[in-house]
């Protein structure tokens, strides 16, 4: 398996309600949720809190912790890519 799809395995397992058809598609899902695009303007969380939301998140779920620290520097890297400019 390679890195991409086993961190698209791994994240999709994080959520029940989702499904993730492409790595680009599971990206931009992350990147959304760390813009929390789905909240009114005037109560959403600034993209540094939604990032510790989110590793809160990955390290209350059942993966084992070499799993868990693969998706936590993945989602740090894609915050470092889109919100620290």
């Amino acid at each position: 398996m390679t890195d991409r799809a086993l961190i698209l395995q791994l994240y999709s397992s994080l959520w029940n309600n989702r499904s993730f058809e492409t790595i680009e598609h599971m990206k931009s899902s992350i990147v959304s949720e760390l813009s929390d695009e789905n909240t009114h303007p005037r109560l959403r969380r600034s993209p540094e809190t939604k990032l510790q939301i989110t590793i809160q998140m990955i390290r209350q779920s059942d993966l084992n912790s070499g799993h868990q620290e693969i998706l936590i520097n993945y989602v740090k890297d894609l915050f470092e890519q889109n919100f620290n400019k």
